[in-house]
């Protein structure tokens, strides 16, 4: 049997926790059908400053996140799309710079 590989990486949110409409909440998984960076999936990044490129420290929320499933990468940065997804703790941005 094949180990599913899972990918610890970081997502932001706006302060109520949805993404591009979509509504998160801490400790729950989710999962889609396909992953396609910046069209479908779940996205997040690896390395936690990438995040800052999508969103702003001061209106955002940051959290950890296991993805898993079929993978995208995107070719500029740490991005990820993923058809599954764990949302985790939530990080402040000392949080994210210590995890540099």
């Amino acid at each position: 049997m094949t180990k599913e590989i899972v990918i610890k990486s970081y997502k932001g949110f706006d302060k109520n926790m949805k993404c591009r409409g979509f509504q998160y909440e801490v400790g729950k998984e989710y999962e889609c059908d396909a992953a396609k960076v910046c069209e479908k999936g779940f996205h997040a990044c690896e390395y936690p400053l990438d995040i800052f490129i999508y969103y702003y420290p001061a209106t955002s929320v940051f959290h950890e996140v296991e993805q898993s499933g079929e993978f995208d990468r995107n070719k500029d940065d740490s991005k990820i799309a993923s058809t599954k997804i764990k949302i985790g703790a939530q990080m402040d941005v000392s949080d994210m710079i210590k995890g540099v």
